[in-house]
């Protein structure tokens, strides 16, 4: 048993040996870095400038992804948001009404822009964003097929 004390003892005693953590020297970091400053939103005297389609998405990604999280919406098989479930606290409903109307709307935009862009139709393009959606969409959310049926992924 004393020769178990004695060994714990030696481990903790040799434990506290003192370890040098500084170096001889400072230690020298070369860093080179180029910044550019833009600025975005004018010139920040109350005169307010439309926000691009991806920033308005951006700005909505998060409300969006809570009503998907609450399964209150759906990814519609047009590429709209679509409110699958209106909720019974009539505040949370104007709420969710409301961020589904405004995603539809920067959506609309996208669509118009995009299809412009890549000569497409307008209908095309979204019905290719809506298999995109669908693709992306998390496991239990809300999305509907080609047929019009709505299934959780």
């Amino acid at each position: 048993m004393k020769r178990g004390w004695f060994l714990v003892l030696g481990i903790c005693l040799g434990g506290c040996a003192s370890v040098q953590l500084d170096t001889p020297e400072p230690l020298q970091v070369d860093i080179h870095m180029k910044v550019d400053v833009e600025q975005k939103g004018g010139d920040g005297k109350g005169k307010s400038e439309a926000l691009s389609v991806a920033e308005e998405r951006r700005m909505l990604s998060h409300q969006v992804q809570v009503l998907k999280n609450d399964h209150r919406v759906g990814e519609g098989a047009d590429g709209t948001l679509i409110l699958k479930e209106i909720p019974k606290d009539e505040a949370y409903a104007d709420y969710a009404k409301s961020v589904v109307t405004k995603e539809n709307g920067t959506r609309a935009r996208l669509f118009q822009e995009k299809a412009a862009l890549e000569g497409k139709s307008e209908s095309q393009y979204a019905k290719e964003f809506a298999e995109r959606a669908r693709e992306a969409s998390y496991p239990g959310e809300w999305v509907q097929d080609e047929n019009g049926k709505w299934r959780k992924k």
